[in-house]
Formats: C-alpha cells, sequence, structure tokens
C-alpha cells in the first residue's frame, strides 16, 4: 500500500532549547505549523497559484509552507518544475510526479509541546531538533497516498502481528501524515524500537529514530496514561542507547505522571545501575572519634546544605558532615555500639539529581584495632644502664 521513498530532510532548526524547569522559554519550534501529505506518480491538475523550475521538493515544499494561500502541490521530479496550488482538482495518475496536500497543526498544539517540553529536562537539545526533523519530513520518508489513516494503521498492526516491524512502523509513519496523533506516534515508536532488533546494521539509527517518535509523542500527549506508556518507550530507547541516567529521570518523570508497579520495579533497577544513590557504606573504627560514612555515585551537593536533616539516627549527639566529594558520614558514635541510620530520600547530588528512596544502614563499631608503638623517632640502643628504657604506646 505504501510507497516508500526517502529524500533529505529540512535544514537542521538553528535555536536550540534552554531546558530546566517550568516557565523556562522554549526558543526551537517544536511541532510543524504545517506538514504534507504526500503521494508518489500522482498530479493534482488546476488551481494553480505559482510555479518554479529548476527546483527541489523539499524547496518546492518550503515555497508552499510559507504562502497562506497554498494548499498542495505537485512536483514534477523529471524536470524539477514545482507548482503551489489552491483547490486543485481530483488526483490523477502522473508517472515521476510527487503531490501532496497540506495540514496544518492541531490548534493549540504548539502551546502544549512548550509545556511537555519543560518536562523532559533530561533530554538533549539535539534530541529535540531531531524530533522536530523528524515530524517535519514524515510526509517524504512515508507517502500516504490515497489511502486512509486508518487502512495504514490496520496495515501496520497485520504486519506487526508477523513479526514485521520495520513494515509496520512505514505504515504507522505513513498514518502520522494525516493524524499527528500522539497515541500514532507512540505505536510509531514502538514498531522502530522493535524494528531495531532485526538488523545490525540499522539498530543505531532505528534506536534513535524511535527515541525522536517517543518524544514527539510526548509533546502532542495530554492523557497521563498515554504520556507514561511514552516515557517508560523513550527509557527504554534511552538505555539501548546508554543514555543511563537519562533512562532514570524518564522513568522517574513517568512515575511522577502515573505511577504503575511494573515501572516502580524498572525504576529501582535503573537506580541501581545507574542513578545517584548509596553505593555502600564504611564503618572508620580505628579512629579516637570513629564515624559511620556512606558513599555515594556521585558527587554531593557542594552548595552548603544541610546534610543533617536528610539522615535519621538512632542516638542524640550525633552529627553529619560531608566528607570530600562522595562521603556522607555521621560522627559521633562509640566504639562496641550497634548504630542504625536512615539516609532519607531527596540528598541532592551536584549534577542536580537527588536519591529517590531511602536507604537504612545497620553498623556494628568494633573496637579499635590492637596496636603497639613508639611515640616518636627514636634508636633502639644496647642496653647501657639499669635506668634506660624507651616509652611505647
Amino acid at each position: 500500500m505504501v510507497l516508500f521513498q526517502k529524500f533529505g530532510l529540512g535544514a537542521v532548526v538553528a535555536a536550540l532549547v534552554a531546558l530546566g524547569g517550568p516557565g523556562v522559554a522554549v526558543a526551537q519550534e517544536l511541532v510543524p505549523e504545517k506538514r504534507f501529505v504526500m503521494s508518489r506518480d500522482v498530479d493534482l491538475p488546476g488551481g494553480d497559484i505559482g510555479s518554479l523550475f529548476d527546483t527541489a521538493l523539499e524547496s518546492c515544499q518550503k515555497a508552499c509552507v510559507t504562502n497562506n494561500a497554498c494548499t498542495a502541490i505537485t512536483f514534477n521530479s523529471r524536470n524539477g518544475s514545482c507548482f503551489l496550488k489552491a483547490g486543485p482538482g481530483a488526483p490523477a495518475d502522473y508517472a515521476g510526479a510527487f503531490s501532496g496536500y497540506v495540514v496544518k497543526a492541531a490548534p493549540g498544539a504548539a502551546g502544549l509541546a512548550t509545556t511537555r517540553a519543560t518536562e523532559l529536562s533530561f533530554l538533549r537539545p539535539g534530541d529535540l531538533s531531531g524530533a522536530f526533523e523528524q515530524a517535519d519530513g514524515l510526509g517524504m520518508r512515508h507517502l500516504t497516498g490515497q489511502w486512509t489513516a486508518q487502512d495504514h494503521l490496520s496495515a501496520a498492526a497485520n504486519e506487526a502481528a508477523q513479526g514485521n516491524y520495520a513494515r509496520a512502523s512505514a505504515y504507522a509513519g505513513a498514518a502520522l501524515n494525516i493524524t499527528d496523533a500522539a497515541i500514532d506516534w507512540s505505536e510509531y515508536a514502538r514498531f522502530l524500537q522493535r524494528a531495531a532488533d532485526d538488523n545490525s546494521n540499522s539498530r543505531g539509527e532505528r534506536l534513535q529514530q524511535a527515541l525522536y517518535a517517543a518524544t514527539n509523542g510526548y509533546l502532542r500527549a495530554e492523557n497521563p496514561g498515554l504520556r507514561h506508556s511514552l516515557l517508560v518507550t523513550m527509557a527504554e530507547v534511552l538505555d539501548s542507547r546508554s543514555r543511563g541516567r537519562d533512562t532514570v529521570s524518564a522513568l522517574r518523570l513517568a512515575q511522577q505522571v502515573q505511577a504503575r508497579a511494573d515501572t516502580e520495579v524498572a525504576l529501582d533497577a535503573a537506580i541501581a545501575k545507574y542513578g545517584f544513590r548509596v553505593t555502600e557504606h564504611d564503618v572508620q573504627s580505628d579512629s579516637a572519634r570513629p564515624r559511620i560514612c556512606a558513599r555515594f555515585s556521585d558527587d554531593l551537593d557542594k552548595s552548603g546544605v544541610d546534610f543533617e536533616k536528610f539522615v535519621q539516627m538512632d542516638a542524640t549527639g550525633l552529627t553529619v558532615e560531608r566528607s570530600g566529594d562522595q562521603l556522607l558520614c555521621v560522627e559521633g558514635v562509640t566504639h562496641g555500639a550497634r548504630h542504625t541510620l536512615t539516609f532519607r530520600a531527596g540528598i541532592p547530588a551536584a549534577d542536580g539529581q537527588v536519591t529517590v528512596k531511602p536507604v537504612t544502614i545497620t553498623a556494628y563499631v568494633r573496637d579499635r584495632s590492637p596496636v603497639l608503638r613508639f611515640p616518636g623517632r627514636a634508636y633502639v640502643l644496647p642496653k647501657a644502664g639499669e635506668g634506660a628504657a624507651l616509652p611505647i604506646e
């Protein structure tokens, strides 16, 4: 049903996104204002409002989207001629021609995307620009032809049922040119993710496109359940792309949007592998003032945080101090005593991460190890009289 043809995408969007939280302005366009539903070997006769010659299809499309009167195009690939149209006639067969109708973004789509983008602070600016390029070039990546979105989605489901995920993604992409719906972006991402396992040569590219598709879906999604599912897909792809910390952030956001037991398990596993966490503890008992230290996976915040409020202690008179970059130590413990300490959730890292779950440490502070030593530097000499001696500690 779908005729496959790939053309070069538009120029990379120059403005990048500065993200970090609510209220941060998004400088980059996130959702194409206009897109095309394209067909191959089809002419749209009549309705000409302008023409360009010796040009490329991409330039033809740009000329149309910048002309408010233009609603369709026909591009003759044989001689590089472009015809801008308004209200053309019924499609007609014409070998070598590419024709397409302009479809505008849904009302409010840009505003919703801006809101959603501020939530995806863990993504890189290139992820968002890549998602925009994907959406902007989808019309030529997956030609839609004269079939309906439901025709393409049904074909995608049939191909997926047979394990043909690359073809399923192509049908889903063709449907997206018509719908631009978040749920269809979700299916497109899922099919691309599964197709990545079919061919090692194209695995990296398909995973990257799956990340862009999941991002596009999230930028358009309103339903919390769908947003959660898109974030889980995003996390799985990020993990496959060796972006472990971003995996944790995506799963954490998914749980904030809508808590699910299976995602909680996945988040715990991701934190154990990649997240900011307590990795081990050490009882330093051989000093006059013993202490119990927790070591973290990354550097602790150095901006004057009161870490004592993050540690629940089982005795009075204990204090909490940051030691070096990654140690948080409880001082004032006594030799021969057992202590139970809870390091609460929310302990901040230098890079903005926080611990997600409390960690309880039960540790015994053993007596100091026996040691025999001279108190200073001295010489050991032969015995020379009854009163000669060397002090020993």
